[in-house]
């Protein structure tokens, strides 16, 4: 009787178990068919959208049954690192002597007077901003022989087949002091934002061409144009003077200088007397006593007043060292730069003393300095991390850089970047590349809340370092209780493949790809900074 009971336990035990592997099996089964699928047949199941291109006009929750196509254009790099990375074809507007080319149906030679009366029908804005500009009317410049009427002609040529986008060569042939004094700045100036900075940027190179489009957009302006500070067809020296125009580039997470202008008292004086002063009035007259009946002089500096002192168009005629926006470290009050030093102080003593001029500047070196032991200090515990192989994920682990490496991002043989890293990577370099440059600047603008509370300053450096203690110590409990356990971290593969991350530069990467140095297209005594 026993011994039946026994057996029957067992034949049920036995069913059981059946049907549990058959679960098992089927699970496995299920999992296995649900990872071949692709994120989209996946959305696809769960929204009940069907799958498609990204580009044919239709709706996609989240955008999750959408598959990406890509440009259907695009424009092939520039200089040494040309076969690493494209353009969308909007850079012919950024870039118009390297990427522009006519495209007109309209044939024939036209004279100034000709072009104004049809761009009238065509493009009224663009011809009211010319009657209101200095061009429309009779007028010269040093580099003129004669006075005359600046027409359209003039900048675009006559011949409708061919017509071409101005450049600052262009412009040159009227104001050649200014384009002379934009293109004399060394690195970190106007005349090497684009070039230098962005094309031969490592950030960038690793980047899809639609990314790059935001940086090549200012930073093409700002080197090939003239039209980004005063902009066309008014092109109004009056608009470059006025805050705003330097803060359509200059402002936001990597740089905050209008953002802390404008909350400095200079700033706020500026919002609420502005529009009473005269902007017409050329910048080395700015500090001349007022004429009876006319408007005031601002009274307060913008941009354009300290770092374009007199109108000088060579920004960096009042710069004191490059340091990337801030990033690197010099104490600008140094005996080494005792002379910029003295410099600034003369700009600031024409409303304040010599003495709170000089106290405010040393207020700023002594700031900026002291957050540098935060950068170092985190810098430190990243480091270990890397040396000690407790990263997730190790540099191996990931998609290869823009040179075709796996080389760890913060050394000078890594690839600058924001993705593509492990979370503590991503936390120190936006730390030491946004936080600190912000500190600097909120501090060199007087703009006090920010210097301690706001945009990066002090204490969201205080929180970023926090932050990256706490990342480092989980990752080091983790790498402690897989060693106590016996086990072997195997990478999972998210980090070095996926839709996105399958389009960076670097997987494509092949031998020859980066060209000589000789192709590098700023100025031959200056290295590419992507070497």
């Amino acid at each position: 009787m026993r011994k039946s009971v026994f057996l029957k336990m067992i034949n049920k035990t036995a069913i059981l178990m059946f049907c549990l592997c058959v679960v098992i099996l089927n699970t496995i089964s299920v999992n296995a068919e649900e990872k071949s699928l692709t994120i989209q047949e996946r959305a696809s199941k769960i929204f009940g959208e069907a799958v498609g291109d990204d580009n044919n006009g239709e709706v996609y929750s989240w955008g999750l049954t959408a598959k990406y196509k890509g440009p259907d254009e695009l424009f092939p790099g520039e200089g040494k690192f040309k076969k690493l990375f494209s353009f969308l074809p909007a850079i012919r507007w950024y870039d118009p002597a390297h990427y522009y080319e006519p495209l007109s149906l309209v044939k024939g030679t036209f004279e100034g007077q000709e072009c104004v009366l049809c761009h009238q029908v065509q493009t009224p804005g663009i011809v009211k901003d010319w009657k209101r500009s200095r061009h429309s009317k009779p007028g010269k410049t040093a580099s003129m022989k004669d006075e005359e009427i600046v027409t359209c002609n003039k900048c675009h040529g006559n011949d409708h087949t061919k017509l071409h986008m101005p450049d600052v060569k262009v412009c040159g042939e009227c104001h050649q002091k200014e384009v002379d004094q934009h293109k004399s700045g060394g690195a970190g100036s106007h005349t090497h934002s684009f070039h230098l900075q962005v094309v031969e940027q490592p950030m960038q190179l690793n980047t899809p061409a639609e990314e790059l489009y935001g940086c090549a957009q200012c930073h093409g302006i700002a080197e090939n144009r003239c039209d980004g500070c005063h902009t066309r067809h008014r092109f109004s020296p009056a608009e470059a003077r006025k805050p705003e125009t330097c803060g359509l580039c200059h402002l936001g997470l990597e740089h905050y200088d209008y953002e802390v202008w404008q909350d400095s008292y200079h700033g706020r004086i500026y919002q609420a007397e502005g529009d009473e002063w005269d902007w017409d009035r050329k910048l080395k007259d700015w500090t001349r006593p007022d004429k009876e009946g006319e408007k005031p002089a601002p009274r307060t500096p913008t941009c354009a007043f300290c770092h374009m002192p007199k109108g000088s168009h060579d920004i960096l005629e009042a710069s004191t060292a490059f340091t990337y926006m801030g990033s690197s470290q010099v104490d600008r009050g140094a005996p080494k730069h005792a002379e910029k030093r003295k410099q600034w102080i003369k700009v600031c003593k024409q409303c304040h003393s010599p003495r709170f001029a000089k106290d405010q500047l040393s207020a700023m070196d002594d700031i900026v300095n002291l957050n540098f032991a935060k950068v170092r200090e985190a810098y430190e515990v990243v480091l270990d991390l890397y040396r000690d192989k407790v990263l997730d994920p190790m540099p191996e682990w990931l998609a290869p850089d823009w040179q075709g490496n796996h080389s760890f991002s913060l050394l000078p043989s890594g690839e600058t970047r924001v993705y593509n890293v492990s979370n503590v990577e991503r936390l120190f370099f936006e730390m030491a590349t946004y936080q600190i440059t912000n500190v600097y600047k909120a501090a060199a603008h007087s703009s006090s809340e920010n210097t301690t509370y706001s945009k990066g300053g002090g204490i969201p450096m205080h929180r970023q370092l926090i932050a990256i203690k706490n990342e480092a110590s989980k990752l080091r409990r983790l790498a402690r209780i897989e060693k106590e356990l016996g086990i072997q971290h195997i990478p999972y593969d998210f980090w070095s493949q996926g839709e996105y991350t399958d389009l960076l530069n670097g997987k494509n990467r092949k031998e020859g790809d980066v060209l000589p140095k000789s192709e590098c297209l700023h100025d031959k005594d200056m290295p590419c900074l992507a070497d």
